[in-house]
Parts: C-alpha cells; structure tokens; sequence
C-alpha cells in the first residue's frame, strides 16, 4: 500500500472512530431522541461483533483459513468470563485478560488439527468444534446453566469508575468498547502490514514460495489461529459484560456463519472490511424487518447480489476498482539492469574463510516407488561458482534442485552446505541454512505487490519479534526501513524499480523471472538454485541475466543453474554437468562438454552453435 493510501485509511479510521465517541451526545447538538439507549446497546453489540470479524478477516484474508465454529471462539471467551464473575467474582479487567489469554491457548490447541489441512477439510473441523461446544454447554447443565444459562455476573469497575451503558453513569461502558475497538483496529493494521502480515499472505497465497524463503506454513497458520481466537475471548468477554448473562444460544452455527459473511461482505483482509461488513450484516438486518417471513429470502438474495458486484467484498472490490484505474507503470529499458549499487554489498555477501566446496553432492539418489529419478549423482561446487545442470526433459535436474532446497528427502547419498551434513533437512531449514532458489513455473506471491514480494524474502533476517512489532517500537520502524531499502536496491538490481507497487500477477513474465531472483537474493543466500530463470525472457533480456549471475558470482555467492538455453550455459558457467535419465553422463568445463559425444546424442543433437561459442569466449 503506498503511502497516500495509508494516510487516507487512518483517516478514515479516525473519523470513524471520533463519530462513534460523539455518537451518543448526537441529541445535546440537534433535538432528537436519538440515539436511545436501546440504540446504543445495539452499537455496542456492533462493536464488539466487529471485534470478532477482525479476528476472522485476519484468519480469512491474510492466512487463507476459513474457519466456520469462530461462534464457539466467541463463547468460550464469554463464559470464562462468566465464571470466573459467577464463581469466583472476579471482575472486568482480569475477567477480559483471562477471556483473551485462554480463549488463545483454545486457538492453539484447535490449529493443531487444523492448519494441517485445507479447504473443506479445515471446514469440517472447525463445524466440529463449534458443534462439541454448545453442547458441552448445553449439558453441562450443573457448571453453565444449560438452558437457563449464566446469570447475576458482575461488571465490576475500572480505576474506580462504574462500567455502565446508561446515560446516567456516562455510558463508560460504551468508551470501553469503543477504546478496545480501537485498540484491536490498530493491531489489525499493524499486524497486517508487519513481516508476519506479509508472512501470512505468502502462506496462503503460495506454500512452496513461502517455505523457500524460510517461512513456517505451521507457524504462521497457528499464529493467525492464536490471534483470531484471542481477538473472539477479548469480543467473548466484551459480551459478557455488557448482557450481564450468558447461554449457548447466542453462540450457534448460525452465528459462525453470520461472522464469515460479515467478513466476505466487508472484504477478507483489509483494515476496514470488518467494520464494514458488519455495519452491512447489522444494517440489512434491520432494513429487510419489514418483509417479515420473507426476511431471510431478501437478506439472502440481497447479499448473493453484492457478492456478485464485488466478489472481493465492499471494501476489496473499491480498493480493485481504484487501481484499475491508475497509470500503468512506465516501463524500463531492459539495458538498465543489472545495476550493482553499494547498498547490494550488505545482502550478498562474501563468505569469511569460504572451505574448498561450498556445496556437495555424494550419491544423490531419489526414487519415486520402483521409478528413480536421481541416480548417484555426485557434484561438487567450488565457493563464487557457476556449476550448471543441463539435459534432456525428464532427465532428473529439478528434482535435484528439489532435494538440495529440501522439497524432496533423498532415498540415498548426502547433501553437504559448507562441510555440514544438511540432507533431509526441509525447505524452510535449507533457507535458514543459506540456499535460496527460483522455480521452473513460477512461485510468487500473485497478489502481493512487487516490493512486498521482496520484503517477505527478508523475514528470517528480523531481529525484532512478534510483540515489538505488533506495537510498532521504535527498533522495528527502524528496522522495517532499512529492510525497505535494501528491496528497492534488489528491485533496482534487477530492473523493477517503477513496478513496485504493482500487483506481481500484472508483471510480464520475463519480469516475474527477474522478480523472483530478486526475492531469493533477500535471504541472504549462500547458495542460490536457478531453475530455468531464462524462459520467457527475450534475447536481450537474457544477456542481461548472463550478467547478472556473473555480478553475483563475483561476490562469491555460488551459482547452480538448471537450464535449456545452451547458449547462455556456456557462457556462464564455470563447470557443467549433464544428466540423462537421473545419472550423470558427463561433467566438466564448457569446452569439453560441448564436444562430448554422449552430451551431443543425448542433449544437443547437433554442434555447439557459434553464438553459444562467441559467448563463452566474452
């Protein structure tokens, strides 16, 4: 998001907020008897609805998990509420901290079986769930009151003020929930435009992506479970407070679903959808009383139209709208790039003391049942190198791109980083170890803008953690700038600057191919593992590639380079290794692999082209 929208989305925020907080004074300015209190009761459950759905709109939209028991979430944190005031008379402030604090460790404990699986299956778990709870509640009769519920819960105080929605004591617990709409408002939009937002959307938008960058796909998933839920206990208690009464009624399937389409209606993922989706909800509610029995048919058909002219919701589908219709970018003349700048030295950097191979393969073997792949490879790669893997299709060389990024585990032989045994290791360990890598169809994060693409290539490097930047320290601003300008250095090296706040999906493909490198540059690579970067870019534009592996190869970061354009293999490489059908059938120099007779009936079919020998010889 630029930052123009920025500033017009915290404006928005505050006005919002500043004509909630005059709201219930509306009739000492103008002779009306609005708002009443039934009225601002109605708000308040607004407000603490709208609690829910940001929690949700996180789960949703940034981590792609859609969760249909968040009603059960809700609950939890009401009755905990409940009965710590019921049973023990604990008041407001401890009740809420322990509403949030184990309706939390709830989410935790649900994302264990749930960020594991997908689609439906994630569904049916959360359906599930919200199912075994209200009738725990239901039955429970002795502990929660079944039917009759909890009652007589007391609301206690806040640095001595009384908490009450009367006018009489000046509606205090409508600036309470008023202060902690705010406050989960602003934990939204920081957390959604932090690492860990970022880190969120590049899970759900692209699991290997994410994973090749060191990403989590289990961490990030729990994390956004724990968050949202805490987000319901908070809403949960809010509740509580306010109705001074609880049962498992108010916590039903239904009231998931309503949550979910507040959340789809307002549009999944942004800062103020859920403000927007539930006013909707609430608004339609009570527009459509007039249709009586056939309330429920109009409330339906109502939102199925919305849907159908926003698909993105109300909010994604303006936010689309708006930048349809900016300039498009001005394109770049492809011989600007690669541009080495100084600030590039601080991300690729030259290994202290590098040992004698860097990388080394002994007996790499993958089999698929009775089918192997990979058959004995060996390979060794000398530090500030470009060894290259070259064959026919099918011949087994991106299965062994898989096995060193850790996406496949070898059947047999090791993998060594650095003279240490790293085989087995997964993708995110092998990012962390330094070995960073581009995919023969490309993996980016398609509806992340093209800066932010490479701002999640930083996640690992963070030294600030989650609560430093949940409430934006000083250390974190600092440190989210310098990460910012070392992106538009990379941007810059591969000739994306004026495309960075583009949608990646929008890019040319030859730029989605440079977007990608760039991205894998960010971790701060050891080892950088290219699988065919040269297709889809034209003549030029692959000269332009030739150099700029041989920048980053003068820089002493080493190069493995699977690719079909033989030409530029020769030219680029310091050593080549051929495979057919999983073994190697030759390894060596350029020069003598291009003459060698197996390489020439296996690959070539034909002579070396001079324009691959002029190159090699530049």
């Amino acid at each position: 998001m630029s930052t123009a929208a920025k500033a017009c989305l915290g404006a928005l925020l505050i006005v919002s907020v500043v004509a909630l907080a005059l709201l219930p004074h509306v009739s000492l300015v103008v002779d009306t008897r609005f708002p009443t209190s039934f009225e601002l009761r109605v708000v308040m459950r607004m407000m603490i609805f709208t609690i829910v759905v940001i929690g949700l709109s996180i789960l949703v939209g940034a981590a792609g998990l859609v969760s249909l028991g968040h009603a059960a979430l809700y609950g939890f944190g009401a009755h905990v509420a409940a009965t710590l005031g019921v049973y023990l008379g604990i008041g407001f402030i401890p009740g809420v901290i322990a509403a949030i604090a184990l309706t939390a460790v709830l989410g935790a404990v649900l994302a264990y079986p749930s960020v594991r699986v997908r689609g439906v299956y994630l569904a049916v778990i959360t359906i599930a769930f919200g199912l075994v709870f209200v009738n725990i509640l239901r039955e429970w009769v002795s502990f929660t009151g079944g039917a009759s519920g909890l009652f007589g819960i007391p609301r206690g105080e806040i640095f001595g003020l009384r908490l009450s929605p009367s006018a009489r004591d000046g509606h205090s617990y409508y600036y309470v929930c008023l202060f902690f709409l705010t406050l989960a408002l602003v934990l939204q939009y920081t957390l959604l435009y932090s690492r860990f937002g970022r880190a969120m959307r590049a899970t759900a938008m692209s699991e290997n992506a994410a994973q090749s960058l060191g990403i989590s796909i289990i961490a990030m998933r729990t994390m956004a479970f724990v968050i949202s839920a805490g987000f319901a206990g908070l809403a949960g208690a809010l509740f509580t407070y306010l109705a001074l009464y609880v049962n498992y009624e108010t916590f039903t399937f239904t009231q998931s679903i309503q949550f979910l389409l507040m959340v789809i209606l307002g549009g999944a993922g942004t800062v103020v959808g859920p403000v927007v989706g539930t006013t909707a909800v609430f608004g339609a509610t009570v527009g459509l009383q007039a249709f009586e029995e056939w309330q429920t048919f109009a409330f339906g058909l109502l939102l199925v139209l919305v849907l159908f002219l926003m698909p993105k919701g109300i909010v994604g589908s303006i936010s689309e709208l708006w930048r349809s219709r900016r300039t498009a970018p001005r394109t770049r003349e492809s011989a600007e790039w690669p541009h080495w700048t100084p600030a590039l030295d601080a991300i690729v950097q030259p290994l202290e003391n590098p040992p004698e191979t860097v990388l080394s393969l002994k007996n790499l073997t993958l089999r698929f049942g009775g089918l192997t792949a990979v058959d004995h490879v060996n390979l060794d790669v000398k530090p500030g190198k470009v060894a290259a893997l070259i064959g026919p299709n099918g011949a087994g060389k991106s299965s062994v791109i898989n096995m060193i990024s850790g996406f496949y585990k070898p059947s047999e032989g090791s993998i060594s980083l650095l003279g240490q045994e790293v085989t087995g290791r997964d993708s995110a360990a092998m990012a962390a170890a330094g070995v960073a890598r581009t995919f023969q169809n490309t993996e980016l994060f398609a509806d992340m803008t093209v800066m932010d693409n490479v701002m999640v290539g930083f996640h690992t490097g963070y030294v600030n953690g989650f609560f430093g930047t949940l409430f934006r320290i000083p250390a974190m601003r600092f440190e989210e700038k310098r990460k910012r300008a070392d992106a538009e250095a990379l941007l810059d090296f591969v000739g994306l600057t004026d495309y960075a706040d583009e949608r990646a999906r929008n890019l040319p493909f030859g730029h989605q191919r440079r977007l990608e490198i760039a991205r894998a540059l960010a971790i701060a690579p050891k080892v950088i593992l290219l699988d065919e970067p040269a297709a889809g870019l034209t003549h030029g534009e692959i000269d332009d590639l030739v150099k700029l592996i041989r920048i980053i190869a003068s820089k002493g970061l080493t190069v493995l380079l699977v690719e079909h354009h033989v030409d530029m293999i020769m030219a680029v490489s310091d050593q080549v290794t051929v495979l057919d059908y999983g073994e190697v059938i030759a390894h060596g120099a350029p020069a003598e692999i291009q003459d060698d007779p197996k390489v020439i009936e296996a690959y070539f079919g034909h002579a070396m082209p001079i324009r691959g020998r002029e190159m090699a010889a530049e």
